[in-house]
């Protein structure tokens, strides 16, 4: 059944869409449509399911080997770009080891024929990590025009990133990783920025972020959000080798030391203070044919607030469209271009012209 649900108004205005209820389930973190086939979208479930919208029964259910709850759980999902003729799809979750310790597995599953399940005996791993703290996970997943799988990884927890991990490239956390998962486990692509850098790990592709949540291509130019910690949120567009700062800074602002430097770092597209919201949900960038207000544009919102905003990909401020009823926790598209949204307490959304 699909429900139709009002927005509320914001000194933005009448929103420019209508919310449509397609679906509901727990926690969704991802919305993927697989690059053939229907144009459906597959939903990432916190708890350790995916879905494809309409389905009365998930595709594949890892719950048995994982664990979620709080920032934990299945966090991304990738459709291999050549799929389904290479049939693979790439998820990101985390486990605990028999000492009860946090890992970041990165996987990879194969599709079964009818496109439509998941075979659960197909995992191969791809990379695994331990995490110090059971918060910052980040997770999300998504393949370039390249062929290359991107991965974001957060600072690895607590609060103030108390490891200095942001800046550390010694290990993957406060990163976004870029992998060739052409052969198995996977290969460090060639190109990548520090690959003969001593002490660095090759597989880095941009670094100094605290916890990307939400990240999307547009083209060849991938976009992504960053939660900020104490003032503000921020919204970036990715760098090869760029360093965004994490934790000297807090989007612009000198975090702890008042007397930080910015130089040498990537500076965000757009920011706000927690005045006007406490936690940026990664948007995508719009290009569907029906709702002309964010045509071109970046949209993403506030978890703890509802705020949606757009930003223009060619250069200017960010709009704030509308506040919601909702707390979004996740973007996405289907081929067509329509745009979904994912509120925390499940309802996953279609958003159509008014």
């Amino acid at each position: 059944m699909i429900f139709l649900l009002a927005c509320t108004g914001s000194s933005a205005g009448a929103a420019p869409f209508q919310m449509v209820q397609v679906a509901e389930k727990p926690v969704v973190t991802a919305i993927v449509t697989p690059p053939k086939g229907p144009d459906i979208p597959w939903l990432a479930s916190a708890p350790g399911q995916l879905w494809i919208l309409g389905a009365p029964t998930p595709a594949l259910d890892i719950s048995s080997h994982m664990v979620s709850g709080g920032e934990t759980g299945l966090l991304g999902l990738a459709f291999h770009p050549a799929w389904p003729e290479d049939p693979r799809i790439f998820v990101n979750y985390t486990y605990l080891d028999s000492n009860m310790k946090l890992w970041t597995r990165i996987s990879s599953f194969r599709t079964k024929e009818t496109m439509r399940e998941v075979d659960p005996a197909s995992e191969v791993e791809i990379l695994t990590f331990r995490q110090p703290y059971s918060n910052h996970n980040s997770g999300a997943l998504d393949f370039g025009p390249d062929g290359m799988l991107y991965a974001a990884i957060g600072d690895g927890g607590s609060g103030g990133d108390p490891l200095g991990t942001g800046q550390d490239r010694s290990d993957f956390l406060g990163s976004i990783l870029r992998l060739d998962v052409s052969s198995v486990p996977y290969k460090v692509p060639v190109d990548n920025p520090f690959v003969g850098e001593a002490g660095v790990r090759p597989e880095i592709w941009l670094y100094g972020v605290r916890n990307p949540w939400g990240m999307h291509f547009d083209g060849a130019q991938l976009y992504f959000a960053d939660v900020g910690q104490d003032k503000w949120e921020e919204v970036n567009r990715a760098v090869k080798g760029g360093n965004y700062g994490w934790n000297r800074l807090e989007a612009t602002h000198c975090f702890k030391d008042p007397s930080c430097s910015a130089e040498g770092t990537i500076a965000p597209l757009a920011e706000y203070p927690h005045a006007e919201g406490r936690s940026v949900t990664g948007g995508v960038v719009y290009r569907g044919p029906k709702i002309p207000a964010l045509d071109g544009r970046y949209v993403y919102a506030d978890f703890a607030m509802g705020k949606l905003w757009a930003l223009p990909t060619d250069g200017g401020n960010p709009s704030l469209v509308t506040t919601l009823k909702q707390q979004p926790i996740s973007f996405g598209t289907d081929r067509a271009g329509r745009l979904y949204l994912a509120d925390y307490s499940g309802g996953v959304y279609r958003l159509d012209p008014p």
